[in-house]
């Protein structure tokens, strides 16, 4: 850590700036938490000079990602973390935060930090960086602190900072306390007096097991048919796992938050489901403008799931038919001469499939079925029944067989369910074709297909 001061003293004099601002604006060393073993806080520490330690008028507090009082940790399971820096007279503020088995509170290491924004940073008990993923070696204890981008942000009257925490994997760690210390400055330029320092600290001990507890498969929280691990608001995604629901249950069109015994919640907010089972639930994501990493849980009669979701203003994937190969989708046939709801269509698929399923011609239209192209002219929300057509703001760009389609249209046409319309172009070839959707950058999955005569 002294080489780390070292080189940012330097920095700071070239720039005419005052060299204790370091610790302020770019996050204290480490041990400044106020926890056993540490060099008390930033206050009397050559960083910060100000009241007394948490007599300022305000606070620092400690919860999980809905804002709720942290009690317990389930051994291994990532969760989200938020540390609240209160103070009104304040316009500035920064944290420390580390996580110690009661066993050995100065030098216990208890979990993994991850960061999931540019705004905090984790660093070993040397002061060197640990990267998430990485380890600290000869020096475990780790620390989360701000960063300077995360001092910027911090806002007038207090400031929320989050990450992850993986806890110990096993329940034999025992009982784990959480410690963190938070600084608020004034507004302006850093620097290094009139800061009031708050400190808190809190217990947990490991959950009780229960064998039929939910749990969430790593990167299985997916828009339906997809691989990807982000989702859109509004849209339709599946989870996968084990224990998820007591019995399968279908909703009857009617966007409940709660079937058989479930509920899921992304970013706090409760989700609509259509199917819940012991391995697999299909919900429609609540209407949220927030993106990035966000907390997500799967609650039952028998105990919590918790783990993290991308939200992004688009995350397309293709809807498939049973086989897995196949895009969904139908054959418009303006002639009358379609198999299914009376000579209006045929269904897009290897006529292996069943009755009514062929292959489209080259110069018919076809009509695909997703979910996640993005935002609609008119906003459709979710959790209501939905008829009629809207447009999507930017229209993807497709590929049939590598050949560019014209898109003719692109829209929502039912709750969370996109259409994409476009004729077969004669110059694609025949057979099982690749078909890929782009929006905003982001492409449908691959070596997906339909069949072309």
């Amino acid at each position: 850590m002294k080489q780390r001061k070292f080189l940012l003293k330097i920095g700071l004099i070239a720039a005419v700036v005052p060299v204790l601002a370091y610790a302020y604006e770019f996050g204290p060393d480490p041990r400044r938490t106020g926890a056993p073993g540490d060099s008390g806080t930033c206050l009397g520490s050559g960083c910060h000079t100000g009241t007394a330690l948490n007599t300022g008028g305000g606070s620092i507090k400690i919860t999980d990602g809905s804002g709720a009082a942290l009690t317990t940790y389930t051994p291994g399971v990532k969760q989200r973390i938020k540390v609240q820096i209160t103070d009104a007279a304040k316009a500035k503020f920064g944290f420390e935060f580390t996580a110690r088995l009661a066993s050995n509170l100065s030098n216990g290491q208890a979990g993994d930090f991850i960061t999931v924004d540019a705004l905090t940073q984790t660093l070993c008990d040397d002061g060197s960086p640990k990267n998430n993923g990485g380890s600290c070696g000869k020096f475990p204890v780790q620390f989360i602190e701000h960063t300077q981008a995360g001092y910027a942000a911090s806002t007038n009257g207090g400031y929320t900072y989050q990450f992850d925490w993986t806890p110990p994997a096993a329940a034999s760690a025992g009982s784990v306390t959480l410690y963190a210390a938070g600084l608020g400055g004034p507004a302006g330029a850093a620097n290094q007096s009139n800061a009031n320092v708050y400190t808190t600290n809190v217990t947990l001990t490991p959950a009780a097991t229960n064998p039929n507890a939910p749990s969430i498969t790593a990167g299985g929280v997916v828009p339906v048919y997809s691989s990807s691990t982000t989702i859109q608001p509004g849209n339709w995604f599946s989870i996968y796992g084990a224990n998820l629901a007591a019995a399968t249950t279908v909703w009857n069109n009617d966007f409940p938050t709660s079937l058989g015994g479930t509920t899921v919640n992304v970013n706090g907010k409760p989700a609509y489901l259509w199917f819940v089972s012991a391995g697999q639930i299909n919900a429609q994501a609540p209407d949220d403008t927030a993106t990035g990493t966000v907390p997500f849980t799967v609650t039952t009669a028998n105990g919590t799931a918790t783990t993290t979701v991308t939200l992004a203003p688009s995350a397309p994937s293709l809807l498939l038919l049973g086989d897995g190969k196949h895009a969904t989708g139908i054959i418009v046939t303006p002639d009358g001469s379609g198999s299914q709801a009376g000579g209006v269509y045929d269904l897009l698929g290897p006529s292996t499939l069943g009755a009514g399923f062929r292959g489209a011609k080259k110069g018919e239209p076809v009509a695909l079925y997703g979910v996640g192209l993005g935002p609609t002219v008119a906003p459709v929300p979710a959790g209501k029944f939905f008829s009629g057509a809207t447009l999507t703001t930017t229209l993807p760009t497709v590929t049939l067989g590598g050949v560019s389609v014209k898109v003719d249209f692109a829209g929502i046409v039912g709750a969370g369910l996109y259409q994409i319309n476009f004729s077969v172009p004669q110059n694609v070839g025949s057979g099982e074709q690749t078909i890929l959707a782009t929006i905003n950058g982001v492409t449908t999955q691959a070596n997906i297909t339909i069949p072309i005569q």
